[in-house]
């Protein structure tokens, strides 16, 4: 609201040099002033073409641990259906014992599809990075003699060590 005798204020002048072209009678913007303006949007535009690319790696590293997290939270139930897989024939009946290895099947199906594979460790040389070695016992050197509890790769990482036992050479008699 304007009181009478007072000038509206004035706008803001623009930041740009300009320059009279003496051909046309125009007015031309500063040629370092285009410049400088063109390497800045230069670099803005490199600036969200990184911030694109950095985004969806942590966008895809957010969904590989999510999905590490519900198939680590998936592992006991595997575990303890390996548990029942081994007793099961003893006792069971037979259209109870087929309901479960569907069952055990479509676990491991499921395990499998989202990138989960059983790391194979029997006979193997022990790795510190991917086996607990909860003792050691009688065999071969460094290897790995007994599974104790397996263990689970995620594509390339480890989703859970296996434990297990190690030899540690033939006991002297």
């Amino acid at each position: 609201m304007e009181l009478p005798g007072e000038k509206p204020p004035e706008l803001p002048k623009a930041e740009e040099k300009m320059q009279i072209s003496h051909e046309e009678g125009k007015m031309l913007p500063d040629p370092n002033r285009v410049k400088e303006l063109e390497e800045r949007l230069a670099r803005t535009q490199a600036e969200f073409e990184n911030y694109k690319k950095r985004a969806a790696r942590e966008h895809e590293m957010l969904k590989e641990k999510a999905a590490a997290d519900a198939m680590l939270k998936l592992l006991p139930v595997v575990d303890d259906f390996d548990m029942a897989m081994l007793h099961l024939g003893k006792a069971a009946h037979k259209d109870f014992q087929h309901g479960m290895e569907l069952i055990y099947v479509k676990i491991l199906d499921l395990m499998r599809r989202e990138g989960v594979a059983e790391m194979k460790c029997l006979g193997e040389t022990f790795d510190p990075y991917k086996h607990d070695a909860l003792r050691a016992t009688e065999g071969e050197e460094g290897k790995i003699v007994e599974v104790i509890q397996k263990g689970y790769m995620l594509k390339d990482k480890v989703l859970r060590h296996a434990k297990v036992a190690v030899g540690r050479g033939k006991e002297a008699k």
